[in-house]
């Protein structure tokens, strides 16, 4: 690629990224910086393309301690960077995670999108930046493709997202390269996307390769094209469906089958997939025959029928009526758990199928939390520190507030927790007494003072990444 053409490509696609967010002007953009090529390549031109937009640059890099020195070796070089460039930089250590965990790559991508947005909140940033590229997007349809599923799926990663931007998803891995060498900038490279062990990087590394030799030259190029192709759909689709549902769902969250056999073909699966969101929170462990198979039992299946789906949820019907609901499965026995809480960082709790994102506050800097999703804690009474566990009969809670205790398993109660998940839930304790039931109720220890000067701030996500058996069963 002769003189600075690779420069000058990759800026001009950064850049009319970037003019498409609104209010950039002043903003903050956090950059999750791993230290390899695609992100080191996006953190140069970000700088050089902070005086046009007027935006402000941080930075922020999970270390997943899971390549041993390799790992703080790619913590080095970012802070070395960061502190050469005089960029802002947010670093965590990521504890709990490990090789032989189950979708280590899906909990690992878990982990650092909570660590990326718990930073993104704590510094104020309005946007964060992630270095996805062409090569990345192609891979992901792809594979997607090979597992077999529909519009959503091939419409794969987007640009623009919420307060997600990727500016160089139209950006050749090559082209990459080429703009790292032009600007005599260094990387480190990770030895284990080399590992033949990922479908990624067999795909990456086999399959692609051979399928634009062989068959299909230019293939990458077609693939992102059908990714952008099938967003579009899928966004019309999408916009179509929330209109579709709000007149399909009754006032007690049922789905109201004669107004979903009405629908199109095409969007009764993009409606079925938005209620599942709209009940469960997620598509984690979904495949495209779950949905199929919901959409059959809608449309013709018997009329008691009912579907079991991923992460112990049915879909049921009631003659004329769905709804998804959990599965009641009274000897599904939780693993037992009980294991320390990072006062600064991020803990994977796996069997509770949570993220815990911990962060070390001055008193002055403190927001108070609005609800029960974070707590907050004096530091000076976490000597022993916070440890997470799941319920114990007879487990007791002081609520913050309030005189005497509860039973926790009363709040569980109340707050309409299936048998299953009260098994899972995990509790904060403090020397041993119950300190926090996340999303439910705060006690009345450790609280902040006037004469508290450091605080610990905890928040808690889902990470759940649920194995499942791909076909489902209706009866």
């Amino acid at each position: 690629m002769p003189g600075n053409a690779a420069s000058r490509e990759l800026s001009r696609t950064a850049a009319r990224c970037l003019a498409r967010l609104p209010d950039l002007a002043g903003a903050t953009i956090l950059l999750g910086l791993s230290g390899g090529a695609d992100s080191v390549a996006l953190f140069h031109a970000l700088l050089g393309l902070r005086a046009k937009f007027g935006f402000n640059l941080a930075a922020a890099h999970l270390n997943h301690c899971l390549r041993a020195q390799e790992s703080d070796r790619d913590e080095a070089f970012v802070r070395q960077l960061c502190d050469r460039m005089r960029v802002g930089l947010s670093v965590e250590r990521l504890q709990g995670l490990r090789h032989s965990s189950a979708n280590l790559e899906e909990r690992a991508r878990a982990a650092r999108y909570a660590f990326l947005t718990a930073t993104a909140d704590r510094i104020g940033a309005r946007y964060i930046a992630l270095a996805h590229q062409a090569d990345d997007q192609a891979e992901t349809v792809m594979m997607r493709l090979l597992r077999g599923t529909g519009i959503t799926g091939l419409s794969a990663m987007a640009e623009l997202g919420g307060r997600l931007v990727r500016p160089l998803l139209k950006v050749r891995r090559r082209v990459i390269l080429a703009y790292l060498s032009e600007i005599g900038a260094a990387f480190v490279e990770d030895s284990s996307n080399r590992s033949l062990n990922y479908d990624r990087n067999r795909l990456r590394h086999r399959l692609l390769p051979m399928l634009e030799r062989d068959y299909a030259p230019g293939l990458t190029e077609r693939l992102v094209e059908l990714g952008a192709e099938m967003r579009q759909i899928d966004d019309l689709l999408a916009r179509m469906a929330a209109d579709a549902m709000s007149r399909c769902l009754d006032e007690d969250g049922w789905l109201d089958l004669d107004g979903f056999r009405s629908l199109h073909p095409a969007l009764g699966p993009v409606l079925m997939r938005r209620y599942i969101i709209r009940t469960i929170g997620s598509l984690s462990g979904f495949e495209r025959s779950h949905i199929e198979a919901i959409c059959g039992l809608a449309v013709d299946g018997p009329p008691n029928g009912r579907i079991v789906l991923p992460g112990g949820w049915l879909a049921r019907r009631r003659y004329g009526k769905l709804l998804v609901v959990r599965e009641r499965k009274h000897n599904d026995v939780a693993p037992a758990f009980e294991m320390p809480l990072a006062l600064s960082g991020v803990t994977v709790v796996e069997p509770a199928q949570t993220i815990f994102e911990s962060t070390l506050l001055t008193r002055a800097s403190l927001t108070m939390p609005r609800d029960q999703t974070r707590a907050v804690f004096d530091l000076r009474a976490l000597s022993s520190g916070l440890t997470v566990r799941n319920f114990k009969p007879g487990d007791r809670i002081a609520p913050l507030g309030l005189s005497g205790s509860r039973k926790v398993k009363d709040v569980f109660i109340e707050h309409k927790l299936a048998t299953d998940q009260r098994r899972r839930f995990p509790i904060v304790t403090l020397e041993g007494r119950v300190a926090w039931l996340p999303g439910l109720v705060r006690s009345n220890l450790g609280l902040v003072t006037a004469e508290t000067t450091q605080v610990v701030q905890l928040s808690a996500s889902s990470g759940r990444c649920v194995q499942f058996n791909p076909r489902a069963s209706v009866y």
